[in-house]
């Protein structure tokens, strides 16, 4: 595979040594599948969050087009779903937010597949001006300086690219001690108007009524179906107390997700999908 408009990726970043316990857990092949499945109903405790990150990130799939920019790529988990738009999907991921995660990572998800470019989002590897598409979702509050990352992801569009990025706006805390910030509209558009992109379209993701399902779906979650919590702010479950606990969640997030859709309150949301575009040449002002 050719990585276009990227300087030469660094080396493999080796797993850290000493008494280090990653804090995501794998399951057996028929377990994935079942993870998978149970994931996309509202057995799955994060189901309305899940659910409308799904439909944000699906939403912004009509502009995406040529080389595509996954910055924060993780797992990828939007790969199949915009490889078939653009010419190529290229994944960007810092090593050291992969290595928090799990230090034997590479060998145990196959990383190596599917990130193509590591680096560090203070500078991102890419040459200006060469990407088409930049795609970022759930990252920028996880560095310490997301204006900067903004006018990174800016600065490597080629004139007309676009920007798609989501924020959480209403999230418990996770993937400690990296999450740094939640955002607003109007902290979108400074970041995104500061690093000269024009604003296209700023979406709520969700309303009142589904982030308060979410909210109290995570709660009991945490609170009564935890059997353990992890050091990034995870929980890992009680496998007895979970089957008494899961069907009531999914009975509380179907009833709150019902209720979203006779309510379009959008003063609290789970978070925001931006649009935006860089100007082309003579459409910048003199």
């Amino acid at each position: 595979m050719t990585v276009t408009g990227t300087e030469p990726m660094a080396a493999e970043p080796a797993a850290p040594t000493g008494n280090r316990v990653g804090v995501v857990h794998y399951r057996g092949r028929f377990g994935q599948r079942m993870n998978a499945w149970r994931k996309r109903t509202p057995l799955n405790p994060y189901w309305l969050d899940w659910k409308h990150l799904r439909d944000s990130v699906e939403a912004m799939l009509p502009h995406a087009t040529g080389n595509l920019l996954d910055v924060g790529v993780s797992e990828g988990p939007y790969r199949d779903l915009y490889s078939p738009k653009v010419r190529q999907y290229v994944g960007l991921e810092y090593p050291q937010a992969i290595l928090d995660k799990q230090p034997d990572m590479w060998k145990i998800a196959n990383l190596k597949r599917l990130v193509q470019v590591f680096g560090d989002g203070a500078r991102l590897p890419v040459l200006d001006g060469s990407i088409d598409t930049v795609l970022s979702t759930e990252v920028l509050e996880h560095v310490p300086e997301p204006r900067a990352l903004v006018h990174e992801m800016a600065r490597v569009l080629k004139p007309g690219g676009k920007l798609l990025l989501t924020v959480p706006f209403i999230q418990p805390l996770h993937e400690l001690p990296s999450d740094y910030f939640r955002f607003t509209p109007s902290s979108l558009r400074v970041f995104a108007e500061s690093a000269g992109l024009e604003v296209e379209s700023i979406t709520p993701r969700g309303n009142f009524a589904s982030a308060n399902g979410a909210m109290l779906s995570q709660w009991l979650t945490r609170s009564v179906g935890a059997s353990k919590r992890q050091s990034d702010g995870s929980v890992i479950l009680s496998p007895w107390r979970s089957v008494l606990l899961l069907p009531l969640t999914a009975l509380i997030q179907i009833v709150f997700h019902l209720a979203s859709k006779l309510s379009n309150d959008q003063a609290v949301c789970q978070g925001y999908a931006l649009v935006a575009r860089r100007p082309l040449v003579n459409e910048l002002p003199r």
